[in-house]
C-alpha cells in the first residue's frame, strides 16, 4: 500500500493521447462489426445446413463448429496469419487476418444460436406456411426468420461483445487498435498502468453502450 501511495501516476500519457486512443478503439469497433457480420451469415449458412436434416449436410456442420468453437482465437489469428501463407503462398494482410480469425471463431457460435432459434420455431409454422402456397423460401424469408429474429437477438448481442474484446489480440501482429497504442506507450514510457486502465475504460464504455442497444432492440421487438 505504501507503494501504490509513493506511485507518480502520470495520466498525461492518456489525456495527451486520447484522440489516438479513441480512433485505436474505433479500429476495434470496425474490425469486429466486419468480423461479427461475417460470422452471422456464415452461422445462419451453417445452421441452416445443421436443420436440414440431410446427414452429408449435417455432420460437416456438426465437426465445423467443434473446431472453430474448439480453436482459440489467438491461436486461430496467428495460424491464419503466418500459417496459411506458408504452406500456401496466399498472403493476408494484417486486418484480414484478424477478420477471418473472427468471422471463423464468431460463425462457431452463430451457428448454435441459430440452430437453437430455429428449433424454438413451432414446425407447425412452416407446414402451415407451405399449406398456402409459400414456397420454401419464402416461408423461411416471411414466416421463420424473423419469429427466430426475437430469439437470437440477446446470444448475438452476447457474441458481438465477446468477439469486440477479442479483436484486441489484434496488436500481435501489429494492427494500430488502442492496445497496440498502449503496448508502444508501454514500452516508450514505461506506464503500464495508466495506458492500460484506459484500455479497460474505453471497453468497458462500449460494451455498456452495446449492452444497452441490445437491450433496447430486444425490447423493441418484444413489442412488436
Amino acid at each position: 500500500m505504501m507503494y501504490l501511495a509513493e506511485y507518480p501516476f502520470d495520466w498525461s500519457v492518456v489525456t495527451d493521447r486520447w484522440p489516438l486512443f479513441v480512433a485505436g478503439a474505433w479500429v476495434d469497433l470496425w474490425v469486429a462489426s466486419i468480423g461479427f457480420s461475417l460470422a452471422c451469415g456464415l452461422g445462419l449458412f451453417n445452421a441452416l445446413l445443421r436443420t436440414s436434416g440431410i446427414r452429408v449436410f449435417t455432420l460437416p456442420s456438426f465437426l465445423y463448429v467443434q473446431v472453430t468453437r474448439g480453436v482459440p482465437l489467438y491461436v486461430l489469428l496467428l495460424w491464419v496469419y503466418f500459417g496459411v501463407a506458408n504452406i500456401t503462398g496466399i498472403t493476408f494482410t494484417s486486418f484480414q487476418a484478424i477478420v477471418i480469425a473472427l468471422a471463423l471463431t464468431g460463425s462457431g457460435y452463430t451457428t448454435e444460436i441459430f440452430r437453437a432459434g430455429l428449433g424454438a420455431i413451432d414446425r407447425g409454422q412452416m407446414e402451415a406456411a407451405r399449406s398456402m402456397g409459400l414456397s420454401r423460401m419464402n416461408t423461411y424469408g416471411h414466416v421463420i426468420l424473423p419469429q427466430m429474429l426475437r430469439i437470437v437477438v440477446p446470444p448475438l448481442g452476447n457474441t458481438f461483445v465477446g468477439l469486440l474484446k477479442g479483436a484486441t489480440i489484434m496488436a500481435v501482429i501489429a494492427v494500430p487498435d488502442m492496445v497496440f497504442l498502449a503496448n508502444e506507450l508501454n514500452v516508450t514510457l514505461f506506464t503500464p498502468f495508466e495506458v492500460f486502465a484506459a484500455v479497460g475504460m474505453l471497453l468497458v464504455v462500449m460494451v455498456l453502450f452495446f449492452s444497452a442497444v441490445v437491450y433496447l432492440l430486444e425490447r423493441r421487438l418484444r413489442i412488436a
